[in-house]
């Protein structure tokens, strides 16, 4: 069975004046079934963001 996922690859771009810099851009990808519940397990046990963490705060007043 095949997924697609969508994953963010860092991309080298030209800037303003040649100057290359390292972007991150979202793409599609398909994957196996195997890889995909690895995926899914990597990206449910990871840290939260330091967004999650102030929104959390926020919700249980944790000052």
């Amino acid at each position: 069975m095949k997924h697609k996922v969508k994953v963010k690859v860092p991309v080298k771009k030209r800037g303003l004046f040649g100057i290359k810099k390292t972007v991150m851009e979202t793409r599609t990808i398909e994957v196996d079934h195997k890889t995909y519940k690895k995926m899914m397990k990597e990206r449910k046990n990871r840290p939260y963001s330091l967004e999650e963490m102030m929104f959390y705060d926020w919700i249980f007043e944790d000052w």
